[in-house]
């Protein structure tokens, strides 16, 4: 075995852990950003989307469809439930949806200082519209944001006072950094075992009569004819046997090792089939 070829397979289990473990942790990292989501998504679902919580002595945005041409103020009508609630509505304006163009309002719920903590509700509607069309809103106030983050159905909110869906996203960027790594890692060890005419077996199976088949990516069109036999040798680089090429697909090939050709007849953990001589 030659220099080069010494190098090479002493580089390779290196490269495979390395990329094992960039998988690994993308797979941590993406597991950890879904289960985030999720819990975001079941806060959302028991506390329902027209439902918002607001610190006293705050405020938050809010907006939807006019459904009238040419509004103005006094056609936007909000009331409060019960009346005298410590909540002010502010008009912002109108503008047109980003999507499609329609008219939408947007204004500011605001909680009065020192209001007293309770759930309220808040409608909005457009006059010449439908009472069906009202817009109503279930609004939580809180009276400092500790007892916000104390009282929020998530558990990310409750335990880490993060947004799970804007946490859910920057996990997701994160995971995908490893998960590239990885994916470019495994592109690298694919490539340096076609410079050295090797394919990697990804699958095996033994077969009543003592052989054992073996898969491994490869081309309908190149390497070896069916019927030849294929030197396979173990992640050092030692010869393990010869193995019959049964069957040739577009994108992998089907071999066959004999019975009595493994050491102590042993399935090898990791194992490689010769294709071709090295490519220069």
């Amino acid at each position: 075995m030659s220099d080069s070829s010494n190098s090479f397979w002493q580089a390779l289990p290196a490269l495979k852990e390395r990329q094992r473990r960039t998988g690994l942790l993308a797979a941590l990292v993406l597991g950890l950003a879904v289960l985030v989501l999720v819990d975001g998504l079941q806060a959302l679902m028991r506390t329902g989307s027209n439902h918002l919580d607001i610190v006293a002595g705050q405020g938050t945005m809010i907006s939807g469809p006019i459904g009238i041409d040419k509004p103005r103020d006094s056609d936007l009508l909000v009331s409060v439930t019960p009346e005298g609630a410590p909540l002010g509505f502010r008009l912002d304006g109108f503008f047109a949806s980003y999507w499609f163009g329609n008219g939408m309002w947007r204004g500011e719920i605001v909680a009065e200082q020192g209001a007293t903590p309770g759930t309220y509700a808040l409608s909005v509607r457009v006059r010449g519209t439908p009472a069906s069309a009202t817009q109503r809103y279930e609004i939580t106030v809180w009276s400092d944001a500790a007892s916000q983050r104390q009282g929020a159905y998530s558990l990310t909110v409750s335990l880490l006072g993060f947004n799970p869906f804007w946490l859910s996203g920057i996990l997701a960027c994160i995971g995908i950094v490893p998960g590239l790594l990885s994916f470019l890692s495994g592109r690298r060890i694919v490539r340096l075992l076609w410079y050295a005419g090797f394919s990697e077996v990804f699958r095996t199976a033994p077969q009543k009569d003592g052989s054992l088949l073996l898969w491994c990516p490869g081309s309908k069109k190149e390497g070896p004819a069916e019927g030849a036999l294929c030197e396979v040798v173990d992640a050092d680089g030692q010869p393990l046997g010869r193995a019959r090429l049964e069957k040739k697909a577009a994108t992998c090939m089907e071999l066959r090792l004999a019975a009595g050709e493994l050491p102590e007849d042993e399935v090898p953990e990791n194992c490689y089939v010769r294709l071709s001589a090295p490519r220069n």
